[in-house]
C-alpha cells in the first residue's frame, strides 16, 4: 500500500505491486500526489526500482551469456580453420548440465535432431562434442593414445585409484591389461559357470517364494552376490552380502560428484566406503595367500594373484583391481539383466524359443541342479541372440568419453584439443543402417546381419574395450537361461519408461509376479 504522507515516498517504499498496479490503493494516487517535486521522487522511485530488479539484471545476463561464449570460443584451435561443431555451450560455468540430468536421453536426442552426428556443449564442467556414427566412433576410438586419451573424472580417479587398469595408460595400460585379461580366458570363464548358475537358481527360487518382487534391486543384488564371489572369491552369506551392497552403493554414489573431502558430502562418505571394501579385499587376498592352493581357482582374483613374472601384481594394485572390476562388474550387468527380463516378459515367444532351444540340448529338465558348462552355453544361438540384441536396443553404458590431446577433425569440424570429446554408444547402434527397424527388439536379425566393428559396441572396443564383456555375455545367457526355464511369471506393467542416469534401468523398478509351484527350481 502507498503511504499517505507522500513526502516519505522512497526507493524502499515502493514495491513491485506498485509497478505493476495490482495493489489496491484507497484512492487515485495521481490525486495524492500534489505537488510536482512528490511526482518526480514518485516517478524516480519507480525507474530506479524498474533499473534495479529487471532492467540491469537482464543486461548482466545477457553480458555473461556473452562472454561466457567468447571464453569458449577462445578454447577452440585457431591454428586450425575448421569451424567448432554446432551446439549451445548453456549458461555460464553450469553449461547443459541440468538440462542433460533432467532430459536423459532426450537431450540428446533432441541436439541430434537439431544439429546432426556432431554436435557441442558443456556438461560437468567441461565443454564436450558428442560424436555419433561409426566412422567417428572408429577415428576417435583409433586415436588412443595419440588423438585422446581415457580420463575419469576427478572424483572417479580419486575413488577407482591409481593401481586400477582405467587409470593407467601406454605400456603401462597394456601390461596391466594383460594381466587383467587372464582373469577372463576360456579356462577362468568355464570354472565360473558353476558359481554363476548356483547363485542364480538360488535368487530366483527366492522370487518364487516371495511371489512378487521388484526386479531391478533384486537384479542389483544379485550381480552384486554374483560379483563379490566370482570376481573377488568373497565367502560371505546373505546377510553380509547386503552389508555390503549397501557399502558398495555408497561408494558408487561418489564416482561423479565434487570431489572435495567434505564432512557430509557424498564423497567423505564414499571415501569412507571405498576404504572399507578395500579392507575386505585384502582380507580376502592374506586368507587365499595362506591356505589356497591358486592352481585350482575358481574366482577372478584368484587369477590374477598367480601371475608371476613382470605383470605381477603388487598388494595394492591387486586391491585397487579387484575394486575396479566390482565396479564394472555390478552395475552395467544388473541393468542389461533389468532389461533383458522386461524383454522376455513382453516376449513370450521368446521364452518358448529359448526353452525349445533348451529341449534340444537336454537342458529343459532343471531338476538337475548345476547343469550348465561354458562349451554347451556357447553352442545355444538363440540364447546369444536374444543376448546381443538387449544389449544392442539397451546398452548399460550409453557414452564414452575421451580427453583431447591433438585437435582432430570430424565430419568438416575440428576436435579441440584440451575438450572433452564423447562418442555415443546408444544412438551409434540406433542409427546404423545395418539394423533394418533398429526401434524394434528382433534377435532373428543376429542370424544374417551384416555390420562393421564400430556398428555394434556395448563393450567399446580397441585397446580399452572392456576386458570382462565374455564374463558378462555368460552371466546374462545363465540367466536368460534360467528365466525361461522356470516360465512361470509375468510382468505386472507390461509398458514401461526408464530412467537413463547414470545408468539405465526400468523406471517403476520392474514388478514381477511369480506363479506355480518353485519345486523344481529349488531342489
Amino acid at each position: 500500500m502507498l503511504p499517505t504522507n507522500l513526502s516519505s515516498v522512497s526507493k524502499a517504499n515502493v514495491t513491485w505491486c506498485d509497478l505493476v498496479g495490482d495493489c489496491p490503493y484507497p484512492e487515485n494516487v495521481s490525486s495524492l500526489l500534489t505537488s510536482s517535486t512528490e511526482k518526480q521522487r514518485y516517478t524516480e522511485a519507480l525507474i530506479i526500482k524498474l533499473l534495479s530488479s529487471v532492467v540491469i539484471p537482464c543486461i548482466l545476463i545477457m553480458l555473461s551469456r556473452f562472454l561466457w561464449q567468447a571464453y569458449i570460443l577462445r578454447t577452440s584451435d585457431h591454428l586450425i580453420s575448421k569451424p567448432l561443431p554446432p551446439g549451445s555451450m548453456g549458461f555460464p560455468i553450469i553449461g547443459e548440465t541440468l538440462q542433460f540430468l533432467i532430459q536423459g536421453l532426450k537431450f540428446n536426442h533432441s541436439r541430434r535432431n537439431r544439429h546432426g552426428n556432431i554436435f557441442k556443449t558443456h556438461i560437468f564442467g567441461c565443454p564436450t562434442i558428442r560424436a555419433i556414427g561409426a566412422e567417428n566412433v572408429r577415428k576417435i576410438l583409433q586415436g588412443e593414445n595419440t588423438l585422446v586419451i581415457s580420463e575419469l573424472p576427478a572424483s572417479a580417479r580419486l575413488l577407482l585409484g591409481n593401481g586400477s587398469l582405467s587409470q593407467t595408460t601406454g605400456k603401462s595400460h597394456l601390461t596391466r591389461k594383460k594381466a587383467v585379461i587372464k582373469a577372463f580366458t576360456y579356462t577362468a570363464l568355464s570354472s565360473y559357470v558353476p558359481t554363476i548358475q548356483h547363485i542364480v537358481r538360488s535368487y530366483m527360487c527366492n522370487w518364487y517364494t516371495r511371489r512378487q518382487v521388484l526386479a531391478c534391486p533384486e537384479i542389483k543384488l544379485l550381480t552384486f552376490d554374483v560379483a563379490c564371489k566370482v570376481l573377488a572369491g568373497f565367502d560371505i552369506d546373505e546377510k553380509e552380502c547386503h552389508r555390503l551392497e549397501t557399502v558398495f552403493q555408497t561408494f558408487i554414489s561418489g564416482l561423479f560428484s565434487l570431489s572435495c573431502s567434505i564432512p557430509l558430502l557424498g564423497m567423505r562418505k564414499a571415501l569412507q566406503a571405498r576404504d572399507e571394501l578395500l579392507k575386505k579385499i585384502e582380507e580376502c587376498i592374506l586368507k587365499k595367500r595362506d591356505s589356497e592352493d591358486l592352481a585350482h581357482a575358481s574366482d577372478a582374483l584368484s587369477y590374477l594373484m598367480a601371475i608371476d613374472g613382470r605383470e605381477k601384481l603388487s598388494l595394492i594394485e591387486l586391491k585397487e583391481t579387484c575394486l575396479e572390476l566390482l565396479f564394472a562388474g555390478h552395475e552395467t550387468t544388473a541393468s542389461a539383466a533389468s532389461f533383458l527380463m522386461m524383454q522376455l516378459g513382453q516376449r513370450e515367444d521368446l521364452k518358448s524359443r529359448i526353452k525349445n532351444e533348451l529341449i534340444e540340448n537336454g537342458l529343459h529338465d532343471s531338476i538337475h541342479g548345476n547343469d550348465l558348462d561354458f562349451e554347451t552355453i556357447s553352442r545355444l544361438h538363440t540364447v546369444k541372440n536374444v543376448v546381443k540384441e538387449v544389449l544392442r536396443l539397451s546398452p548399460p553404458v550409453g557414452s564414452g568419453f575421451r580427453k583431447v590431446i591433438q585437435t582432430f577433425e570430424l565430419e568438416g569440424f575440428q576436435i579441440p584439443k584440451g575438450w572433452k570429446v564423447a562418442y555415443s554408444i546408444r544412438d551409434t547402434h540406433e542409427m546404423s543402417h545395418a539394423f533394418d527397424s533398429p526401434d524394434h527388439f528382433d534377435p532373428d536379425r543376429w542370424k544374417s546381419v551384416s555390420y562393421n566393428r564400430y556398428e555394434f559396441i556395448p563393450f567399446g572396443y580397441g585397446k580399452r574395450k572392456c576386458p570382462g564383456n565374455e564374463l558378462a555375455m555368460l552371466f546374462l545367457k545363465i540367466f536368460a537361461i534360467e528365466l525361461s526355464r522356470c516360465s512361470m511369471w509375468t510382468l505386472q506393467n507390461k509398458t514401461t519408461s526408464f530412467r537413463s542416469f547414470p545408468i539405465p534401468f526400468p523406471a517403476d523398478d520392474l514388478p514381477i509376479q511369480f506363479l506355480g509351484s518353485s519345486e523344481k527350481l529349488c531342489n
